[in-house]
């Protein structure tokens, strides 16, 4: 291994000397290597953060890792900070637990109030996995390239300096750095999971029997990336065809003659900008129902076609509009929740329970205050324009707008306030630094905040 060339600060890395980062910190051998490399390419400790996420799923093993890490970086000067997810709670729900994880963690990052951008750790044995996975559930090229060096997912940015490198090379820089006891996640040896088996079988396997495979694979991203990335151009251009601002009404002939690679991009790109979200990311169904719909007749009768995902147009003289539901929501209500301990806003349920002592109860949904800083009573309303909050964990107020960024329910979450409209909870999602359970606490109020069917 070239230490030398490792140590370099990749070019693209140039634009954010200047700047503070986050970095992912599971206290593996990658992102052990890319704290101590962000160092050696001049990064001041304290302009980082090192992000450590406990999803709850290994139990002591989970909290042993933690504590790995936040003594190494206190030895290396550099901010520690802990997000605990409780996967724990989803086991049995629908879905990857790892999507899910992937989920949290990108949703935590976005909902910070500040515009650090986030470096993570992948290398090229990641690029490989991504690729083949994608592959496996018929992703097209812009997924199967979704591992890039700067990507932006609404106002975070997230950097990978490390694509190009392999794992063996990240491991060999940590022993010449005199460090050997770095963490290891044993769920990662369990075939159970499908990158799991790719990684610790097929690939090894794969690349064993023709050593070419490694660097092939390596090549056809780059490739693809390529296509990728003109695709995506085309695509950027043509929907900006449509006007500036774009308009939510427009013509099917419009959406008829995409080529249907452009379509995949095209639409779900509109959506995203209609509804000021980012995480619209519509299904090889839904494209296909959209493709129906374009197919039928022009009709003066008005027809609602839903996507899912909260994306829905009516159609009507061949004109496609995009449709915004109707919500009713209920006036600011007082919840006096020592007298009425729960209480229905809208299409979310609040409980109130009062308990002794000092208790820190951490679920989803859950969200515990000293009772004694608390008013006697709260408000449930909604939002009306120009709220601000600050949330826990966090110093400064934020706009309310701005963290309900990709939520789909944003128009119609409840918030809990006091009489002067000082936010306290933001629906189930984030709560307030108001009234934090301390050591001394003789009285906790636990809030549950339940979003109903």
């Amino acid at each position: 291994m070239n230490m030398n060339n490792l140590e370099q600060i990749p070019q693209f890395m140039q634009a954010y000397r200047n700047c503070r980062l986050r970095v992912g910190f599971s206290g593996g051998a990658d992102s052990t290597a890319l704290l101590l490399l962000l160092l050696a390419w001049s990064w001041s400790p304290e302009a980082l953060e090192a992000v450590h996420f406990d999803h709850g799923l290994r139990g002591e093993a989970s909290k042993l890792d933690a504590v790995w890490c936040r003594q190494f970086c206190a030895e290396l000067n550099v901010p520690f900070k802990l997000v605990e997810l409780h996967l724990d709670e989803c086991i049995d729900s629908a879905g990857s637990l790892e999507e899910l994880a992937r989920q949290r963690r990108l949703q935590w990052y976005q909902m910070q109030s500040d515009d650090r951008p986030v470096v993570l750790a992948h290398h090229a044995g990641d690029v490989r996995e991504n690729l083949l996975l994608k592959l496996a559930r018929g992703g097209n090229v812009s997924s199967l390239c979704s591992l890039q060096e700067i990507r932006q997912l609404g106002k975070t940015t997230f950097l990978r300096p490390l694509l190009v490198r392999e794992k063996s090379e990240l491991e060999n820089y940590l022993q010449n750095c005199r460090i050997t006891d770095w963490r290891h996640d044993a769920s990662n040896d369990s075939n159970e999971f499908h990158r799991n088996y790719l990684r610790n079988e097929l690939l090894k396997k794969w690349c064993g029997y023709h050593a070419p495979v490694s660097s092939g694979l390596l090549r056809s991203y780059q490739v693809l990336a390529q296509d990728a990335d003109f695709i995506e151009a085309c695509a950027k251009e043509k929907l900006q065809s449509l006007g500036s601002p774009l308009p939510e009404s427009s013509p099917c002939d419009f959406w008829r003659k995409l080529h249907p690679a452009l379509l995949a991009r095209i639409l779900p790109d509109y959506l995203n900008q209609l509804a000021g979200r980012d995480d619209v990311m519509l299904t090889h169904g839904m494209l296909e129902h959209f493709q129906r719909v374009l197919a039928w007749s022009p009709s003066p009768e008005k027809r609602l076609i839903e996507l899912g995902q909260g994306c829905s147009f009516t159609l009507k003289n061949d004109i496609l509009c995009r449709w915004h539901p109707e919500i009713t929501l209920p006036d600011k209500q007082l919840w006096d929740y020592r007298r009425e301990p729960e209480k229905v806003w809208g299409h979310y349920r609040v409980r109130a329970t009062l308990l002794t002592g000092a208790v820190d109860e951490r679920k989803i949904g859950v969200f515990c205050f000293d009772a004694g800083c608390m008013p006697g009573v709260l408000f449930l309303f909604r939002r009306s324009g120009g709220e601000k909050m600050t949330v826990w964990g966090s110093t400064e107020p934020r706009r309310v707008k701005h963290l309900l960024s990709g939520c789909s329910d944003a128009a119609g979450i409840v918030l809990v306030g006091d009489e002067k409209d000082n936010i306290y909870l933001l629906g189930n999602l984030r709560r307030s630094t108001f009234a934090p359970v301390k050591a001394d606490t003789v009285q906790t109020l636990r809030i549950e905040v339940v979003q109903e069917a």
